[in-house]
This record gives C-alpha cells, structure tokens and sequence, in this order.
C-alpha cells in the first residue's frame, strides 16, 4: 500500500480523517492515480465547513445590520452552504454516502447487501 500523504494546509484532526478515508478507498480497491487531488478537496472543504459552521454557533447570530440599516446574513452561513454542497458532491463522487456504498456494493457484489460506517455518515449532516 502507497504512504499516505495528505495535504500540509489540513488541520491535525482533518488530515486523520483525510488517511482514514484514503486507507479506506485503497482496502476496498477503489483508489486511482489523481484521487490524492479529489480527496485534498474534500477534506480542504470538509475543513472550511467545520470552521466555518463553529464560527457561526460562536457568533450567536446569523444575521447583522449594515450602516445603512440593513440586516444581511453573516458571511459564514454562505461558506458552509458552499463548502458543504462541494463536499458532498466529492463524497457522492468517492461513494461514500450510505446511498452510494449500497449503489457501489450492489454494483460490484450483485447482492443487495450494505455495510455501514458511523464515521463517514456522520460526515453527512442528516
């Protein structure tokens, strides 16, 4: 099995996941040459998700009033909308949404049954 190496600009706790999900894909035999790039943008979005949603429970707020009177979002709310509808994209991409590991194992085992893995589901907001 290659070395893992996941990107420097990822947090300790963000790399973890990153050589979890990378050993995962390569078990399963499902690891190609340019994956390390789509999986570095996963996880840098995954990151940019975490950050920005603890920045929004730390404000309190999701909006405030601008000069001229006017209430706007707080910019952290459109980062993690942004950053998440790109993760979940790369997980729909890596199959590892429950819905898309049942789709995978069907495909490959042709026998309807699924695993599950807590971790990657509760990557996903439900």
């Amino acid at each position: 099995m290659e070395e893992i190496k996941p990107p420097t600009f990822l947090n300790a706790a963000t790399k973890k996941k990153y050589i979890q999900v990378a050993q995962m894909l390569m078990e399963d035999g499902n690891w190609k040459d340019g994956d390390d790039i789509a999986l570095s943008a996963l996880f840098a979005n995954y990151q940019r998700w975490i950050q920005a949603e603890r920045a929004i429970k730390k404000n309190k707020s999701l909006t405030f009033t601008t000069d001229s009177n006017y209430s706007q979002q707080i910019p952290e709310i459109s980062i993690a909308n942004n950053a998440m509808k790109s993760m979940l994209s790369f997980i729909k991409e890596f199959g590892l949404s429950p819905k898309e590991r049942k789709k995978l194992k069907d495909t490959l085992m042709g026998d309807g049954s699924s695993g599950g893995d807590d971790e990657l589901n509760n990557m996903i907001v439900k």
